[in-house]
């Protein structure tokens, strides 16, 4: 009856001392691994994934439409970067339950250029904490794959406007601890389109867009099946390319839909 009773405090919003305390966890886990980021990002990627899954970073492929104003960077292949995200919302779940949900990951990824303005995703990271309805996220393990398309790539020299299509799959799996540990396994299709504008300011290079994402998938847990409440989510990024060092931040987050708080750097190469 109790954990009923925090499940379903949890899904009006309330703030019972056993969320204070993970929120706690879960803020100095997000400490440790913002010391790898630059600045906190905001994003949106599909990136963030949702139904059940959280990934990080902005579209694949959003440092290439940048790029046509950094003639250095643009020079190189290949894309590392590092990423951490924050999602937040609700699953509904084929027993009838509702719960509320926050995760929060890092991710490493390797991106690679194809031809005709394809580029290729690969990611793997960890979820570092959170909770869905009264249970707590132990350290889990997520990984997504990507392909963008620069379906009206940048031109010009001063103002280059993009539109962007990405289309990312992704899973994780952890363990969430109530009465005792069960494994949590969600799976994540999302389709995304940004629309941006490549601005030169002294030596760097600055990417506004806004992003649109439709997704879906299935969630595992406790012998049910579950889906998002939400499967749309839109907001604003920002992509910085800094001073031709192949060095790139991204930043966003999503206002409508599924609420989330993302972005990393990349270092091109």
């Amino acid at each position: 009856m109790q954990l009923q009773q925090r499940r379903v405090e949890r899904s009006f919003g309330l703030a019972p001392p056993a969320r204070n305390r993970l929120l706690g966890v879960a803020g100095a886990q997000t400490k440790r691994a913002l010391t790898l980021v630059p600045a906190l990002l905001l994003s949106f990627r599909g990136a963030a994934l949702a139904c059940g899954v959280s990934g990080s970073g902005a579209p694949a492929g959003i440092c290439d439409a940048s790029e046509v104003l950094d003639e250095k960077a643009a020079a190189a292949r290949d894309r590392v970067g590092l990423s951490y995200g924050y999602t937040s919302s609700v699953l509904f779940f084929s027993d009838g339950s509702r719960d509320s949900t926050e995760r929060h990951a890092v991710m490493a990824s390797w991106e690679h250029p194809l031809p005709g303005r394809w580029t290729f995703e690969a990611g793997a990271g960890s979820l570092l904490g959170g909770y869905v309805g009264a249970a707590s996220f132990s350290p889990g393990v997520l990984a997504a794959v990507s392909l963008s398309h620069l379906v009206a790539p940048p031109r010009g020299r001063y103002a280059a406007p993009f539109l962007l299509l990405s289309f990312t799959l992704a899973g994780v799996w952890a363990q969430l601890d109530n009465a005792k540990a069960q494994d949590y396994v969600a799976f994540d299709f999302s389709a995304a389109l940004a629309a941006g504008s490549s601005i030169r300011i002294k030596t760097h290079t600055v990417t506004p867009f806004i992003a649109g994402r439709l997704f879906g998938g299935p969630v595992f847990w406790q012998g049910a099946v579950g889906s998002d409440a939400y499967h749309y989510s839109l907001g604003p990024g920002l992509a910085v390319g800094i001073a031709r060092s192949r060095v790139g931040l991204s930043f966003g987050c999503s206002v409508l839909g599924e609420k989330n708080i993302k972005g990393g750097v990349t270092v091109a190469f």
